[in-house]
């Protein structure tokens, strides 16, 4: 994720609203709007709804990644989100991308604001910050398994219950960083998004 505008936040459509949450990853990949959910704790929102995160631009129907945004293409775009039904005593929010077949980190998010409903294909919101990742940028770092294979990518969306250290930044290591995120989550939702590589 390179040059990203700041823009509003992505607003969450009934229709995403009214999808099932969808299994880990032994299951077939969800459709591009199926809400999956992995919550830390039974932690729901007020209205009685777990934590939810969907998947919006850069998936296609199967719900794997577009090459737009992976290593296959110049522009390596970071992928849209959705989030719904942030539960009470929200904080902030961060956002992680970890390849589950070589335990990378791809993407570190923080200082998502707890009114946020998704983040845009491509787009920063207002006060969020990436932190470094494996690949040695502080950037998001899109999909890029060795040709001819297939490799799982997990999205988690972190509730934290105190903000990130302004500390946490391009130069903390990302085991860390992602470390801390997990000691100050009480809920979070992931969803799984493949990508093959010709």
């Amino acid at each position: 994720m390179r040059g990203h505008p700041t823009l509003a936040t992505v607003a969450v459509t009934a229709a995403l609203l009214a999808c099932a949450s969808c299994s880990g990853t032994s299951e077939p990949a969800p459709s591009a709007h199926t809400f999956a959910t992995e919550t830390t704790r039974a932690t729901t929102s007020p209205a009685g709804r777990p934590l939810a995160l969907a998947r919006g631009e850069g998936f296609d129907r199967t719900g794997a990644f577009t090459s737009l945004m992976t290593c296959d293409d110049p522009r390596d775009y970071s992928p849209g989100l959705n989030f719904a039904n942030m539960p009470n005593g929200t904080r902030e929010l961060a956002l992680t991308m970890v390849d589950l077949d070589i335990h990378k980190i791809h993407w570190l998010l923080l200082g998502i604001p707890p009114s946020a409903h998704g983040i845009g294909a491509h787009r920063l919101l207002a006060g969020t910050r990436e932190a470094l990742n494996d690949f040695g940028e502080a950037a998001y770092h899109g999909p890029c398994p060795p040709h001819g294979s297939t490799h799982r990518y997990q999205l988690t969306l972190y509730v934290l219950h105190e903000p990130m250290p302004a500390s946490f930044d391009g130069s903390t290591q990302p085991a860390r960083t992602l470390q801390e995120i997990k000691s100050r989550a009480f809920a979070s939702a992931a969803l799984v998004a493949p990508y093959t590589r010709r």
